[in-house]
């Protein structure tokens, strides 16, 4: 294309997750705050200059995947359309970014003329697909909420599949796509944050993953932590509100991870998009390509040898971080917009307008029940 596509990112008012406000908001900071966790793909607002909409939960079975994919809280989620996140069972720790649910700004998706986007992209599946097969030109994608669920052929009339994956490959036609939750740019957090504060980073301390430890809300550093802090590093801890939290990690001079659970990674694309340089062991994360070999460890002491090191050579530093940022951009950022256009050519040069048989809707039907082909 020419010029730079019209996306749309759209998620349903009985999502758990990102952001809750007005289509008509489009400063990203405002936008960013607002989320009930998660950074998610903020880059296509604050990069690529996408609407986002909250729409009304549709009566089709299509647009119920969601109580597959969160089966936990799955009853409670109608809450959503009235209440804030904090107020369902069991959510009471969390610290939801905006005060309003998300039925306050929740629009009828069919009141959307989704033919002015060269791109949709919906979080879960908030179209249903008679709304979707109404717009032969628009490119329409899905990325099922939670990871490792939207790995196999695409479903429910849609394109697209979004697989959360970064592992740099760029699809050439419509199918699956390597396109990652946190979708940002090498610099677009640090910028958001840069002119939300008004002033550079303190660059200070180091930031603590908050998967380190099983602990919630975290209060304190793991014993296995004590390297770290006898080497004379303040440890700065995960706050709930994620305004909060990204003013911590813009602020800080490392992030790191070391031992708990294995990580999916988006919060190592959040910190380096902020300016902060990451390290741990990238066997823990599954988006280990963040991970350079220069901020690869396999134990405390190797960390705090590491940043002991670095400490006492700036340029080595900023190498290193800059190195981090190349990776983000072209794996995060460029490729996987490139997929999109890709995909969005494949779907225009194509002689017949996409189709959704009877027996899709039979095939996908049966997949609701256990999401594996999806």
């Amino acid at each position: 294309m020419d010029k730079a596509p019209k996306i749309a990112l759209v998620k349903q008012e009985v999502y758990q997750d990102l952001y809750v406000c007005p289509v008509t908001e489009k400063d990203p900071a405002t936008i960013l705050f607002s989320s009930m966790g998660r950074v998610g793909p903020i880059g296509l607002t604050a990069d690529l200059g996408a609407d986002f909409y909250i729409v009304k939960e549709e009566p089709q079975w299509e647009t119920h995947i969601y109580r597959k994919v969160t089966p936990h809280i799955a009853k409670y989620l109608s809450m959503l359309k009235t209440q804030t996140l904090d107020k369902l069972p069991g959510q009471a720790f969390k610290r939801p970014g905006s005060p309003y649910p998300n039925g306050r700004f929740a629009v009828d998706g069919r009141s959307i003329d989704w033919g002015q986007y060269d791109i949709v992209i919906s979080i879960n599946v908030s179209l249903p697909a008679e709304v979707v097969l109404q717009y032969p030109r628009t490119l329409f994608a899905y990325m099922i909420g939670e990871a490792n669920m939207a790995t196999g052929a695409v479903h429910f009339g849609y394109d697209v599949t979004l697989n959360q994956m970064a592992r740099g490959i760029v699809a050439t036609q419509c199918g699956r796509v390597d396109f990652p939750y946190t979708f940002v740019g090498g610099d677009t957090l640090e910028r958001i944050m840069s002119r939300y504060l008004q002033r550079p980073s303190q660059q200070k301390g180091v930031f603590m993953e908050i998967n380190s430890t099983t602990e919630r809300p975290v209060t304190q550093a793991p014993p296995h932590f004590r390297p770290l802090k006898e080497a004379g590093y303040d440890i700065i801890l995960h706050q709930q509100r994620i305004c909060d939290n990204l003013k911590n990690i813009y602020d800080a001079k490392y992030f790191v991870k070391m031992g708990g659970r294995t990580i999916r990674g988006n919060s190592v694309a959040e910190v380096v998009s902020l300016g902060t340089l990451a390290i741990m062991d990238r066997n823990e994360v599954i988006h280990k390509e963040l991970i350079i070999d220069e901020c690869h460890v396999t134990s405390m002491e190797e960390m705090t040898a590491l940043i002991n090191r670095l400490e006492k050579d700036p340029a080595r530093y900023q190498a290193l971080l800059a190195k981090q940022r190349a990776v983000l951009q072209d794996l995060f950022f460029d490729r996987p917009l490139q997929s999109l256009l890709n995909c969005l050519q494949d779907k225009r040069q194509k002689s017949r307008p996409h189709s959704y048989t009877l027996w899709d809707k039979l095939y996908d039907r049966q997949c609701l029940l256990p999401l594996k082909c999806l």
